[in-house]
């Protein structure tokens, strides 16, 4: 094998998405004002909420589970905040309060999935999926016009811009996805998540409590979706019932695109970053592009084909290498 096919190969086997950042970033090149400062900040400003919720999802796919949910906690957390802090309680004057109120829920929302998939020992897949239409009712149920003029202490982690130019949801996003490599690469609860997708078995022999492992990437999804939910309401500013509904697909595609493997045990933290930026840019040059909502469908739907099909490629080319 030749030097430049070895270097083909480890693209389409690791680097992939990175790739496809790459291609993507070239082909703005083409559209005027795609590479100013106010538009990579904007786009990076709009990867945020959904990068948390990809995120979310990461660490339950890696313990080879699913959370369907993560778009109605996306919602129903700060809904609940909102609802529970501010009209309830009339504490305005304390929005920290409802900060870590939304954060809380979205915790306990994935506690409930986790206890009622890994305890009762039934299917992720359905457990989520009941609870996300549950969730959903109950959005539509407390806030079925939405809810505005929110205090600016609680929209500020997802309205607020340092120095006038830096959104401090970024900043957020960054930091989480920090705190998520050191706790996969570098944190005993990592190597047990990763042991448990690999091959739960083995993981339990070598002593690793699976149950609350499982439980704990659950209730770190519910956490994220809380945070997302968060970031994006401070950045419209309001609460509404269809916050997050029907994103849960391009989680999926963010997570696959980013080379977590479904069956659990692979991933990484850089790849769901990059796969993240992916789908932003894409949705980004659409806007700048003038391309109509239906389109976009069309265009998403594509997009999580082309991340299914490339997770199939990388697993063959896995596969490949270990039998070479």
């Amino acid at each position: 094998m030749t030097s430049v096919n070895k270097f083909v190969f480890l693209v389409l086997e690791k680097h992939l998405i990175w790739a496809l950042l790459a291609l993507l970033c070239l082909a703005g090149l083409t559209v005027p004002g795609f590479l100013s400062t106010r538009n990579i900040l904007n786009v990076m400003w709009a990867a945020a909420p959904l990068g948390c919720m990809v995120l979310g999802l990461f660490f339950v796919l890696l313990t080879a589970n699913v959370d369907l949910s993560l778009e109605s906690t996306f919602a129903l957390a700060p809904a609940l905040a909102v609802v529970f802090f501010f009209q309830g309680l009339s504490l305005e004057s304390y929005p920290v309060l409802a900060v870590f109120g939304t954060l809380a829920f979205g915790a306990l929302f994935g506690l409930v999935n986790g206890v009622f998939s890994v305890k009762l020992q039934v299917s992720s897949f359905l457990v989520s999926l009941g609870t996300m239409l549950l969730m959903r009712g109950i959005v539509v149920y407390l806030i079925p016009e939405g809810v505005y003029y929110l205090p600016e202490g609680y929209v500020y982690l997802g309205s607020s811009k340092l120095f006038g130019v830096l959104p401090v949801a970024v900043l957020v996003w960054g930091a989480i996805l920090l705190l998520a490599w050191l706790l996969i690469d570098r944190h005993r609860l990592g190597k047990d998540i990763l042991a448990l997708g690999n091959n739960e078995h083995a993981a339990f022999v070598a002593g690793v409590n699976i149950e609350r492992t499982k439980i704990i990437c659950f209730v770190i999804a519910g956490f994220l979706a809380a945070l997302g939910g968060l970031l994006e309401v401070g950045r419209m500013e309001s609460v509404v019932a269809d916050m997050g509904q029907g994103d849960i697909m391009m989680v999926f595609a963010g997570t696959i695109l980013g080379g977590t493997a479904l069956t659990g045990g692979k991933g990484n933290v850089g790849g769901v970053f990059a796969a993240v930026l992916v789908i932003s840019i894409i949705e980004n040059l659409m806007n700048l592009h003038g391309v109509p909502p239906s389109i976009r469908q069309v265009v998403f739907g594509a997009v999580l084909l082309v991340a299914i099909y490339l997770a199939s490629l990388q697993e063959r080319l896995r596969h490949a290498r270990l039998e070479s």
